[in-house]
């Protein structure tokens, strides 16, 4: 394990400053994928299946091949030659290929909306309307897309590395020993993410060194790994493959791995040797990208009437698709959220005729939170017990799975914190106590916690003589700040002003990146650099002069302080040592390897409080106000560390109140594939939204003692706003959304 030692941080590190890529981004200049202006470019647009399950008899494209600007129709007979690889969402990203069922070359469909061909054309619209005009004819087969009616009897081999079934003394035998118990089913339907920019990929084959060379622009969080993905694919070295990506315009887990479309405009290149670009039509997202599962939950909690915890039960099953496996670990919070002597975690899966799910904001946290939170505060509510004070009658030691002691767990402070600040004591706390006109009002609070990851991380440092530093890392701008954040913990580190430091991201040209999911990117880009700074002081006490105030100081006495290097001898201008050593400019490599194995349990965790008033006669649910409060070790910036939990806690409305996919299950189908149906949250749901933290450094989990903060401000919100309901208006939903059928019953 390594044992992080605590920085000195005290300049840049934490202050508000404004993204460098923010007037870029306001003022429409900032290149995404799909903007990249390529000459002599063709378009592709998918022929997806309009059926759930079957087989492909016939695919009558004679009608598309006469319509004007229409270039070639790729079908499983005229497909590129290419390798079937296996899929990511089985080998832990040794590719990032999401699905084994590969665009225009099957044709067998497992799910409606699979690419079964498509259309290459010298305009969108040509090609779209082409697209229209493929027919196919299908031999269909049964189907089910309904969770509900499907055989949940697997287990995943693996959630998350550890078991599908996690058991700690007799869980029922205690539950049924208990002063009190709640026992309850919490079913959520599924979503889809619905980022502003559509997945989009610019594929272009030249040649290089005599070999193929594959240029591809993508909307992906993982340019790295994809690299290595596309070049399994077509039996090329990676060295072969260049994946750009400056700006993801919204993710949120859906630009993970490599969906069909990447795929499709690569083959289009490759048949006709010009530059391609395809782009995920809405509607079309809905069946090509994945999306959150489906879930079926129950929550048993037994305890005694002073509340102290005795059983824990969670269990239930999500679903996969028929041809790939992705497993939702929703349970996996359960393990270490409370101290418990008895604990059951049981999860199975069902396969459905439909897209394989994937990675969602707070992957498995989110929904496994809203079934614990809420079943916390039933339980509170059963014993009339203050929700905040259950949580702290329980509060664990250690994380009970693991048996490790938490690198830091601050879950108390951050209630207790919100609890002030928000006003929480000065409530009544009967439900249906608090009224204003026809509205109810209530206030519910839950806990947020999210894992802390990294991934193997490389970077470059440069110091120019005439001041300038350079950070070249092939991570991801996914609009989190990266450029920003690590531009100041660079400076921080030299004691150099912030506007000094540049990075360049988004190439696999550049020193190879982790994924930018997980809430990891900080941590794990900010990780290199401080190995990377350490070693650019190495390389530079090397280069003093026999007669300099560095000579014969050992490293470690060495600091840097206002831009240059100072000993106990004396100090030089980083300058003025590289215009003696004849150079105009240093560059070290930096380096984090993500250990699996450490002594810690860790994690970032928070408290949400909100406020609902709700209308009963009209089904009505309106958020008055909201407050979060996180730990998450060192904040790196103020400003886009507030956006990030203000972003994850107006999603949590949207999963509260709002999103929900629907499916015809006779036809197998989405019915509201489009952002008329599926409902988000505009700016007229959302409230005033206080964001607070403690910014205390954890060096026992990260390396620069930050923390992911991405997702974390997500995952206690939904429970919120249902336990906020339910002490308005005295009824407990269960079901997300809660919508107004719900709250009228």
């Amino acid at each position: 394990m390594t044992n992080y030692t605590s920085l000195d941080l005290q300049g840049p590190v934490g202050k508000p400053l404004v993204r460098v890529s923010g007037r870029e981004k306001v003022t429409g200049t900032a290149t995404f994928t799909a903007e990249w202006p390529i000459e002599d470019i063709l378009h592709v647009v998918a022929v997806p299946s309009t059926i759930p399950h079957g087989t492909v008899r016939e695919i009558d494209s004679s009608d598309a091949e006469k319509m004007s600007g229409v270039r070639l129709i790729i079908t499983p007979e005229n497909v590129p030659k290419f390798t079937r690889v296996q899929s990511g969402s089985e080998t832990n990203f040794a590719t990032t290929v999401a699905s084994s069922l590969f665009p225009a070359a099957e044709k067998e469909v497992f799910h409606a909306g699979q690419y079964m061909a498509a259309v290459v054309a010298e305009s969108f619209t040509a090609a779209r309307d082409a697209a229209l005009q493929v027919k196919l004819k299908y031999e269909t087969k049964p189907h089910v897309t309904d969770i509900d009616q499907a055989q949940a009897d697997e287990r995943p081999e693996k959630l998350m590395g550890a078991p599908a079934v996690i058991t700690i003394g007799d869980a029922e035998q205690a539950l049924q020993e208990s002063e009190v118990v709640v026992d309850h089913e919490y079913p959520l339907i599924g979503n889809h993410h619905n980022p502003i920019e559509m997945h989009a990929a610019i594929a272009h084959w030249t040649s290089k060194n005599n070999k193929p060379f594959l240029t591809v622009y993508e909307t992906s969080q993982s340019l790295s790994a994809a690299q290595t993905s596309y070049a399994k694919v077509f039996g090329i070295d990676p060295k072969q493959v260049r994946v750009i990506c400056k700006y993801v315009g919204g993710a949120f887990g859906s630009k993970g791995l490599m969906w069909p479309h990447a795929l499709l405009a690569c083959f289009a290149a490759k048949l006709t040797d010009q530059p391609c670009k395809c782009v995920v039509t809405r509607s079309q997202l809905y069946g090509g990208t994945g999306h959150r599962t489906p879930i079926r939950q129950r929550v048993a909690i037994g305890a005694n009437k002073d509340g102290k915890i005795h059983s824990i039960i969670h269990d239930g099953y999500a679903s996969t698709a028929i041809k790939d496996t992705y497993s939702e670990a929703f349970t996996m919070v359960t393990r270490m959220m409370y101290h418990t002597d008895h604990l059951r975690l049981d999860q199975k899966q069902c396969r459905l005729n439909s897209q394989m799910p994937t990675f969602m904001r707070a992957p498995a946290e989110t929904p496994g939170m809203f079934a614990l939170e809420s079943a916390i505060d039933e339980l509170a509510q059963e014993l009339k017990i203050d929700p905040i004070e259950l949580r702290r009658r329980n509060e664990p030691e250690k994380d009970i799975h693991s048996g490790k002691p938490f690198s830091s767990r601050l879950l108390l402070q951050c209630l207790d914190a919100g609890a002030k600040r928000f006003g929480w004591n000065e409530r009544d706390p009967a439900p249906r106590s608090q009224s204003e006109g026809n509205w109810l009002i209530g206030q519910g609070v839950a806990a947020a916690t999210y894992p802390f990851f990294t991934f193997p991380t490389k970077v470059r440092v440069t110091v120019h003589a005439d001041g300038r530093v350079r950070i070249d890392c092939c991570s991801q701008e996914i609009g989190t700040g990266t450029r920003t954040a690590q531009s100041q913990l660079l400076a921080d580190m030299l004691d150099v002003p912030a506007s000094r430091v540049s990075m360049e991201l988004g190439d696999t040209a550049l020193p190879k990146g982790g994924i930018s999911g997980g809430s990891a990117t900080t941590a794990s880009v900010g990780g290199a650099i401080r190995d990377a700074v350490e070693k650019l002081k190495s390389r530079l006490v090397g280069l003093a002069p026999s007669d300099s105030a560095l000579a014969g100081v050992k490293v470690d006495e060495v600091r840097f302080e206002n831009g240059t290097l100072v000993s106990p001898k004396g100090s030089i201008a980083i300058e003025d040592l590289l215009s003696d050593a004849m150079k105009e400019s240093v560059s070290v490599m930096g380096e984090l390897n993500a250990s699996k194995d450490s002594s810690f349990s860790k994690h970032s965790f928070g408290a949400t409080f909100v406020e609902v008033a709700v209308d009963e006669e009209l089904g009505l649910v309106r958020m008055r106000r909201m407050l979060g409060c996180y730990s998450c070790g060192t904040i790196l910036n103020k400003k886009t560390g507030r956006s990030q939990f203000i972003g994850g806690m107006i999603m949590g409305i949207g999963h509260a109140l709002h999103e929900a996919t629907h499916w015809d299950h006779r036809l197998g189908r989405i019915t509201n594939d489009n952002l008329a149906e599926y409902h988000i949250p505009v700016n007229a749901d959302i409230p005033e939204i206080d964001i607070m933290w403690i910014d205390t450094a954890d060096y026992d989990a990260s390396p620069i003692g930050a923390k992911g903060i991405g997702e974390i401000s997500i995952t206690g919100v939904a429970a919120a706003v249902a336990n906020a309901v339910h002490h308005a208006t005295g009824k407990r939903i269960r079901s997300l959304p809660i919508t107004p059928d719900k709250v009228m019953v």
